[in-house]
Order: C-alpha cells, then sequence, then structure tokens
C-alpha cells in the first residue's frame, strides 16, 4: 500500500516536469489573435494632385434665343376689311413692299372732300387778302373808318385760320388713305402672318411680323448675381442643338439697366457674325458661354471635389502620411479644369483626384499621378 502511493507521487512528479518543460520551451504556444494572423490593411492605390497658386477662368453659361436684329409686328392702322394680302410666313420682303392692303373707299371719299374744303378755304383766303389790302389803302388815305379797317383784318385772318384748318383735315385724310396700305419698313423675312384676306381688322390688330435676319443676334436673361460677371464688348460663343459640332461666336452689345418686374432678370443682346444667317435662323434656341475674368488663388482640380453645396462648401480627401483626411473646404469659382479653394487648404498639399469612392478616414493610399 505504501509502495503504491509512492509510485503515485513519483508519476506525478513526473508528469508535472514535463509539462513545465513544455510551457518553458520558445515558440510552443501562442496568444490567441498570434493564432489567428489578423491581416493589414492594404493600401489602396490613388491619384492626387498639389494644391498651388494659379487662376481660373471661369464661364458663365445662359440658355439664349437667335432673333433678327430687327423686328418689327405691322399692325393695322385703321378698321377696315383686308382686300389684298399679298405675303405669307416664309416669305422675303424688300423695304416698302406693300404686303397688305384695306379697304379704302371710304379713306379716298374723305381725302376728296378734304380736298375740295381746301380748295374753298383757298379762294376765301384770296378774297380776304384781296379786301384787306384795298382796306388798309383806303385807311391810309382816311376814306374809311378804323373799325372797318380792323374787320377787313378780322377777315383775312379768319380766313387764314380755315385755310390752315382745312389743310390739316387734308392732310389727315390721306394719311388715313396711306394707312390702308401696309408696306415693310425693312428688308427681311415675314416670320408670321396673323390675318387672312377677306378679315375684318380693327386699329392695333397685328397683321404680319417682319425680321432683318439679314444680321443675327442672340437675346438670354441674367441674374443680378450673373450681371456683375458681364460687361459690354465681352466675348463669347453660341452653340445649338441643331448643329452640335458648331461654336458661334458672339459680343455683348446691350445690357438692360432694368430688371423685368416678373422673374427679376435683366435682358442682354450679344451679336453674331455676318455670315451666321448662313446657319441659324430667328427662334433657334441654344447656350451662350461667356468667358469672364480670371480669378486668382489656390486651385485644385475639380475632380478632387467630392461634394458642393450652393453656398461653396465642399469636402476633399487630403493625402497625410500615408492616409487619407477627409477635409472641409470653401470653393469658389472654377472652369473647365481647376476649382478656386477659398478656405481649408494651403498650396503644396495633395489631394486625392482619382479614387475617393475607395476611401474613408484613415485609409491607407499610395499616391500617383
Amino acid at each position: 500500500m505504501l509502495a503504491q502511493r509512492v509510485r503515485l507521487i513519483r508519476l506525478v512528479i513526473i508528469l508535472t516536469s514535463v509539462l513545465l518543460a513544455a510551457a518553458s520551451c520558445p515558440g510552443c504556444t501562442k496568444k490567441p489573435a498570434e493564432k489567428e494572423g489578423a491581416p493589414a490593411q492594404k493600401p489602396v492605390a490613388v491619384k492626387t494632385a498639389a494644391a498651388k497658386e494659379g487662376s481660373v477662368t471661369p464661364s458663365l453659361v445662359v440658355t439664349g434665343t437667335v432673333a433678327g436684329d430687327k423686328e418689327i409686328r405691322l399692325t393695322a392702322k385703321t378698321q377696315g376689311t383686308i382686300t389684298a394680302l399679298y405675303v405669307r410666313a416664309g416669305d422675303r420682303v424688300r423695304a416698302g413692299q406693300v404686303v397688305a392692303v384695306l379697304e379704302s373707299e371710304n379713306q379716298r371719299l374723305m381725302v376728296e372732300k378734304a380736298n375740295e374744303a381746301v380748295a374753298a378755304a383757298r379762294i376765301n383766303l384770296e378774297k380776304a387778302k384781296i379786301a384787306f389790302s384795298r382796306a388798309d389803302e383806303l385807311y391810309s388815305q382816311e376814306a374809311i373808318s378804323r373799325a372797318e379797317w380792323e374787320n377787313a383784318r378780322f377777315m383775312l385772318e379768319s380766313a387764314q385760320v380755315a385755310y390752315n384748318a382745312a389743310l390739316a383735315d387734308y392732310q389727315l385724310a390721306n394719311e388715313a388713305l396711306d394707312d390702308t396700305t401696309v408696306v415693310a419698313p425693312f428688308s427681311g423675312s415675314v416670320v408670321e402672318c396673323a390675318v387672312e384676306k377677306g378679315a375684318t381688322v380693327f386699329p392695333g390688330k397685328e397683321l404680319v411680323t417682319v425680321v432683318d435676319d439679314a444680321r443675327l443676334k442672340v437675346k438670354a436673361n441674367l441674374t443680378a448675381d450673373q450681371l456683375k460677371l458681364v460687361a459690354k464688348g465681352q466675348q463669347g460663343v453660341f452653340t445649338t442643338a441643331v448643329y452640335p459640332d458648331k461654336e458661334f461666336p458672339c459680343t455683348l452689345k446691350l445690357i438692360s439697366s432694368t430688371a423685368n418686374p416678373a422673374n427679376r432678370t435683366y435682358a442682354v443682346e450679344l451679336s453674331l457674325p455676318p455670315d451666321a444667317n448662313r446657319s441659324l435662323k430667328p427662334g433657334m434656341f441654344g447656350h451662350v458661354r461667356l468667358r469672364t475674368a480670371g480669378k486668382k488663388g489656390v486651385i485644385i482640380p475639380r475632380d478632387a471635389v467630392i461634394t458642393r453645396d450652393e453656398t461653396g462648401k465642399s469636402a476633399v480627401f487630403v493625402v497625410r502620411e500615408g492616409k487619407a483626411c477627409y477635409r472641409t473646404i470653401r470653393t469658389g469659382e472654377n472652369d473647365a479644369k481647376n476649382i478656386l479653394v477659398t478656405e481649408g487648404l494651403k498650396p503644396g498639399e495633395r489631394v486625392v483626384v482619382f479614387g475617393q469612392h475607395l476611401l474613408k478616414e484613415g485609409t491607407p493610399v499610395t499616391e500617383g499621378e
């Protein structure tokens, strides 16, 4: 019994010794984390560019419509029936060409009566002149009284007033007759014909719209903020979907000094070159891109900006010590390639311009350009 206990004690001592030896052996045990072997985060390859001092030349883009250099809506100046209509939309007209005629019988009668009244008034005036000349001679010889002389002078003055009134009536009658014939004030194209032959019209009724398309212009509207960026003589280009591969140079020639009360915008006009009418036509819609004055400051590529709101608050990823750092900045004007940074970046700092969608705060990166 005692011998068995002694053997058991020896066995325990031997096993304990073996375990202690195994525990003291280097590399025989590992920490749990070491056994799992968690991999380190791989760097993300990105393209970067340095913020630098420079300038941007922003472009102002607005919608515009082609129009003739001159446009007029010919309206009826008198009441009557249209007896002749010589043009249709799309026709070309010459300066002074008759485009429509209204009935004129009443106006012709008025001219005849007015002419007769002028003839009668002229005869009365001649009689009054002769009578006054005779009275004036007799009065100088004291053959008639002053009252008789003044009466002769009064008759002469009255005859003169009557004659002048008859002439004025005659002129008005002739103008009314002329108003029955509608003529084009300049050469151009008829873009709209609002009446038909036989229609009865009243003064003010629109008849025909004529556009001088020998020289074209672009009409546009600018907001007050946009107005600060432009000036007369500024150069730009006009583009339209009708000719997607062509640009038409234009020059700002007119800026309205008063805002349209309906939309608070300012009307502007830009002249097009003389040969623009070979391609463009009045009424075509497109966009005007105006080149504005350059702005200097710290600039970065536009591709670096990942968010931007209307106040200019933006965000970029800046690379520092091999890691991506999310940073809020403020931006200003921009052109086709670069954007002006007004706050949040210094020259020399590198920003990510490609690969931002793979990044978050602290992501390791490898840079390329």
